[in-house]
């Protein structure tokens, strides 16, 4: 099962949808919703909130009850890892009533139910959807990659990704390192010194060293060292002592 998140961790909540059409009729459709969920809160080591737009999913009512004490189960189980609230929008009537959380009919309203300040949907195929980042807290490693070719050819799209950094950056709690991967990601030669702006801006927030692996061709210049495979640029940061995987353990998670 996919799903999409838009994390926002300076307000803890994160926003959930559905990208292809998909239809739960069984309590093995619903464990796959749980376990994609549980796999997007990698990132999350405190309370948060859940926006679910329901657009593109369906709850089919079987003739027992089983679907629906799986999601009731599944709320218990996302309760225990954190979750304050979920609410669901756009959707259709049997699909909320099937839903153990609150329902609004539109996304501003799921926004105000839950007690969050809306904020401006990011849109499917844009800068700022194609940009992924994980957290690897025991290495001391932000990972950055982008689901569609990008080319950072603009200031609007410079700010968009340090806006995304920064916001990442909330779960963080000591020296970090940016493993970026290049294999979807181009920088032209004039946003070269921009982005080195940015890199020094981040360096005021503990960022010790920023590597990129699988450039996007054999002409894509960057302004970082590129290395041609990931584990070359992981074997870096770790021999060159960036990486300590003891001390990056948060175990904080009020």
């Amino acid at each position: 099962m996919e799903l999409s998140f838009e994390h926002n961790y300076q307000l803890k909540f994160l926003e959930m949808s559905f990208p292809e059409q998909t239809i739960i009729k069984s309590t093995d459709d619903v464990m796959q919703w749980r376990q994609a969920w549980l796999a997007g809160l990698s990132s999350w080591h405190s309370p948060y909130k859940a926006i679910v737009n329901c657009e593109n999913l369906t709850i089919v009512k079987g003739e027992d009850e089983s679907v629906e004490k799986a999601l009731s189960r599944m709320e218990t189980l996302l309760k225990g890892f954190f979750l304050k609230k979920a609410v669901v929008f756009n959707a259709d009537d049997e699909t909320a009533q099937m839903l153990p959380f609150e329902s609004a009919g539109d996304r501003d309203a799921a926004f105000t139910l839950a007690k969050l300040k809306a904020v401006k949907a990011a849109k499917p195929g844009d800068f700022r959807s194609s940009i992924q980042i994980q957290n690897h807290f025991r290495q001391h490693v932000m990972e950055i990659s982008f689901s569609e070719p990008v080319s950072l050819d603009s200031n609007e799209k410079l700010d968009i990704l340090k806006s995304k950094i920064t916001n990442n950056l909330m779960q963080w709690h000591s020296a970090w390192n940016i493993l970026l991967d290049c294999s979807n990601f181009e920088i032209p030669e004039d946003q070269h010194a921009n982005f080195e702006r940015l890199l020094t801006f981040m360096r005021g927030f503990f960022l010790k060293e920023t590597l990129g692996y699988s450039p996007k061709s054999k002409e894509s210049r960057y302004p970082f060292k590129v290395y041609r495979s990931r584990h070359n640029a992981a074997g870096r940061l770790e021999n060159e002592g960036n990486i300590m995987g003891d001390e990056a353990n948060c175990q904080s998670r009020k």
